[in-house]
């Protein structure tokens, strides 16, 4: 997949360009329906595959102390769309003066000059200042300036839409089980293993504390999850949290992580985090003898989860490192 910085840089004379326009934040179920019709219409034409996204993210320039916590970053964006065939994968610069384009301003002076066949959107699609034009603008002025416009159904789970919305929500309930479902695989945080207080370690737990480059980390509890670090997959039992029980609660919650069956020194390292479920929430314990038995019981809990899952399959080190590049 090529990834290309803005318009202006997109290479002249592409075969039949099939489009689709958005944020596409956590790539939920709604947006792997776009983007695999774009894909499947690029490959019957024998055309390309484009998506055109936006950095940052509007709302981060429109309004700043609305904008939503994001549920990637760039490179795992990449990553998955480059897994599900896309060809082209255009970030551009969003601005303030961007915002305030008309939606026939901005099918002109954006789209109208690259040669793009078709564009593909969900059926809730808006664009435009003030969010004013949807999917019928869109078809207007693609018969103006010489595109067909298609529209998608909502991907819809249990009788709701599938929204990046509902996405954070979830995650922000700590029910990242259901997350997994609309996500179509596990909730993932990245960072970098830092030093802790070590009290992991005095309580026969030592953990690896993640500093998240993520911008969402899940609601606070004990989850089973999936770490990947140097290519090697462990299940980890992770707690995030202000650690109450240990006399000097955290200013701000701490992801910490037990991974079973490891032996390495893993500070400075970089490290994936994918959340399978909750096992239970963060509470305060009476002494810290309760609060080792009740880490054991955690522990046990997700290896056997572990054991009866897929949650133990590994992610190939070339991934990886394209994360760690982000």
């Amino acid at each position: 997949m090529q990834i290309i910085d803005d318009l202006k840089n997109l290479p002249p004379g592409l075969p039949y360009p099939v489009a689709t326009i958005g944020v596409f934040d956590g790539l939920h179920l709604g947006h792997q329906a776009i983007v695999k019709r774009v894909v499947r219409r690029a490959r019957e034409m024998n055309g390309s595959g484009i998506l055109l996204t936006f950095s940052p993210h509007p709302q981060k320039i429109i309004s700043p102390a609305d904008a939503p916590s994001l549920l990637q970053l760039p490179a795992q964006k990449h990553r998955l769309l480059s897994k599900m065939g896309l060809d082209i994968l255009v970030r551009f610069p969003f601005s303030r003066q961007v915002s305030r384009f008309s939606p026939e301003r901005f099918v002109r002076d954006v789209l109208g000059s690259h040669g793009v066949r078709e564009i593909h959107v969900g059926s809730n699609f808006r664009f435009g200042y003030g969010r004013a034009g949807d999917f019928k603008t869109m078809e207007s002025l693609g018969r103006k300036f010489g595109f067909d416009v298609f529209s998608i159904d909502s991907v819809r789970f249990r009788g709701q839409r599938v929204s990046s919305t509902v996405v954070r929500k979830l995650l922000g309930q700590g029910r990242v089980a259901l997350c997994r479902r609309l996500l179509d695989r596990p909730y993932q945080i990245l960072g970098t293993v830092v030093r802790g207080s070590g009290r992991g370690a005095d309580l026969g737990y030592p953990t690896a504390n993640l500093q998240p480059a993520s911008e969402l980390i899940p609601a606070t509890g004990v989850y089973v999850t999936r770490a990947t670090v140097n290519g090697a997959v462990f299940v980890g039992a992770t707690n995030v949290g202000y650690r109450p029980t240990l006399g000097e609660p955290a200013e701000k919650p701490v992801v910490e992580t037990y991974l079973l069956d490891a032996d390495c020194d893993l500070y400075g390292e970089f490290m994936t985090l994918d959340f399978w479920c909750r096992l239970r929430a963060e509470k305060r314990f009476r002494n810290l003898e309760a609060l080792k038995r009740q880490l054991g019981c955690d522990v046990r809990r997700a290896r056997k989860y572990g054991m009866k899952s897929d949650s133990v399959l590994g992610v190939c080190a070339a991934e990886i490192d394209l994360l760690r590049k982000r």
